[in-house]
C-alpha cells in the first residue's frame, strides 16, 4: 500500500485551504445534518448542545436537547433551578457531571456576565466546564467569531487532509495551523459544521468513505494506509474491555437513576438504595455501593444529609 504523501506534495497549506473551501461548502449545503442548536444558534442553545455531546452521539442528544431547553429556555431559567431538576432533566444521557457543570456555568455567567458568555476565548476557558474545544465552539457557532472547534472529528479531517499524519508532539498546533487557514477563506460557523460533519459521516475513525469525500481530489491520507488506521483521534480502543455493567460509572449512573425517580425534595437510605440495585446488579455489595455514593456526593451529583441520599433539590 502507498505511503502518506507530504502536503508539499499537495500544494502550500494555505493555496490548499483556498482550494478545499469550495467543495467541503457545497459538500455541505447539500447534505448537512439540520440540528436545532444549528437552526438556533444563540449562546445558550450552543453550550447546552455542546455540553451534552460530550462523548455521546447526536441521535441521543437532540430528544433531550429539545425537551431540556424547553423546561430551562435561558441561563437566567437554568441557573434559578435546584441541581437536582437538571440532573433530572439530564436522564438518559449519562456522565452526569457535565449536568452539575452546566449548572454551576449558567449560575457564573448569570453572576458574573448578566446571563450572556463572554465572547473572549480566555474569560470562556474560566467557566465551569469549559476547556479550549468548547470556548472554540461558543465563538464559532454562536459568535461567528474566527476559531476552530478541535472535537474528535476535525481533529482527524485536518490531520487526515492536510498532513497524512502527524507526530504527537507537534499536532495540536499543525491541526490549529490548518484550521486557521481555512478560517481566512469561510465562515467560522459553516466551516466548523462542515468538518465535523464530514468527520462524523465519511472521513470515520474505522472505514473512511473515501470515493465519497469530496476532500479527496487533495487530501494527503486519501488512498493510503493512513486513512484506514484508527488515528489518535478516534475513541479510546482498549484490547480488553471490561463490562460496562461491570464498571464504576455504571454503577454510579445506577444510583442516580434510583435518587432520580424519588420525588423532589424526598431522599433515602444507602440500604434502600442498594437493595433497589440488588435485581441489575447482583454482585454489588453495600460497600461497592457506599463507595460509588460519596464520589457522587465529593462530584456535586448527589447530598448526603445525615445518612440519607438525594439529589440536590
Amino acid at each position: 500500500m502507498r505511503g502518506n504523501r507530504s502536503p508539499s506534495q499537495r500544494g502550500p497549506l494555505r493555496t490548499r485551504a483556498k482550494r478545499i473551501v469550495g467543495p467541503l461548502d457545497a459538500w455541505y449545503e447539500a447534505t448537512g445534518r439540520s440540528l436545532p442548536w444549528r437552526r438556533v444558534p444563540t449562546p445558550y442553545y450552543v453550550v447546552v448542545s455542546e455540553c451534552m455531546l460530550q462523548q455521546t452521539q447526536v441521535d441521543r442528544v437532540v430528544p433531550i436537547f429539545e425537551a431540556f431547553v424547553a423546561r430551562f429556555p435561558s441561563f437566567e431559567a437554568l441557573a434559578a433551578a435546584p441541581a437536582g431538576a437538571v440532573v433530572r432533566a439530564w436522564h438518559g444521557l449519562g456522565y452526569n457531571g457535565r449536568a452539575v457543570r452546566l449548572h454551576a456555568l449558567a449560575r457564573t455567567v448569570c453572576s458574573r456576565y448578566r446571563g450572556v458568555p463572554p465572547e473572549d476565548a480566555q474569560a470562556l476557558r474560566e467557566l465551569p466546564g469549559v476547556g479550549r474545544y468548547t470556548a472554540g465552539a461558543i465563538r464559532a457557532f454562536a459568535y461567528g467569531i474566527p476559531d476552530i472547534a478541535l472535537d474528535t472529528n476535525v481533529k482527524r479531517v485536518l490531520e487526515r487532509v492536510f498532513y497524512g499524519s502527524l507526530q504527537d508532539g507537534k499536532a495540536s498546533r499543525a491541526l490549529e495551523t490548518a484550521g486557521g487557514a481555512l478560517l481566512e477563506y469561510a465562515p467560522p460557523f459553516s466551516l466548523n459544521s462542515a468538518l465535523m460533519d464530514l468527520g462524523a459521516t465519511l472521513c470515520t475513525a474505522r472505514r473512511p468513505k473515501c470515493v465519497l469525500c469530496p476532500l479527496s481530489f487533495t487530501c494527503a491520507a486519501a488512498g493510503t494506509s493512513t486513512s484506514h488506521e484508527r488515528t489518535r483521534f478516534s475513541q479510546t480502543a482498549v484490547s480488553e474491555r471490561v463490562p460496562f455493567r461491570e464498571t464504576s460509572r455504571y454503577l454510579r449512573g445506577r444510583i442516580v437513576d434510583v435518587l432520580r425517580a424519588l420525588p423532589p425534595g424526598t431522599s433515602t437510605t444507602l440500604a434502600s438504595v442498594h437493595k433497589a440495585l440488588a435485581r441489575c446488579l447482583p454482585s454489588k455489595t453495600r460497600s461497592d455501593v457506599a463507595a460509588a455514593a460519596t464520589a457522587l456526593v465529593r462530584d456535586g451529583i448527589i447530598v448526603r444529609r445525615r445518612s440519607r441520599l438525594s439529589l440536590a433539590d
